[in-house]
């Protein structure tokens, strides 16, 4: 699994080293522990973003990352899943951006590691932290959106 991400996504992607945790019997785990830097992590919210096209090819189909980031099932309120994304409104407002629900889906990992694309701003924003196996994991990526990122949006 790991030489065929690396030859179909990773590589054309351009996308450095990677490592992909397995478990006990030597199988990758699929849902997690795939390790890359926050800068190669990015390129895959990128290609999502501009609808499975990286630097002009077709990497993944794009009718796959609209279904993939498409709200499928309900989980809260305001929160859906998709494929692997988690998808939800995000309410901001900044001096030059009047108040208005922005879409986005995020990939989540333990910890607080996060890719999330707000496709309505034409932005990605990795996350990674090492609060691991805790309720709260989830909050220090969620304050730097909404306290770091979303203010610098002049």
């Amino acid at each position: 699994m790991h030489e065929y991400g690396r030859e179909v996504l990773f590589d054309p992607l351009g996308i450095g080293p990677t490592d992909w945790y397995a478990d006990n019997g030597g199988e990758l785990i699929a849902a997690s522990g795939l390790r890359m830097t926050p800068r190669d992590f990015a390129r895959i919210g990128e290609l999502t973003l501009r609808g499975g096209v990286w630097k002009g090819r077709s990497v993944v189909p794009a009718e796959w990352i609209a279904r993939s980031t498409s709200p499928l099932v309900h989980i809260a309120e305001e929160r859906h899943y998709g494929y692997q994304w988690y998808n939800l409104d995000f309410t901001m407002e900044t001096p030059t951006i009047s108040r208005s629900n922005q879409r986005l889906w995020n990939a989540a990992g333990n910890g607080g590691q996060r890719l999330t694309v707000f496709p309505g701003l034409d932005l990605v924003v990795v996350t990674t932290a090492g609060n691991y196996n805790a309720k709260d994991n989830n909050l220090p990526p969620l304050r730097i959106i909404t306290d770091v990122v979303m203010p610098s949006l002049l």
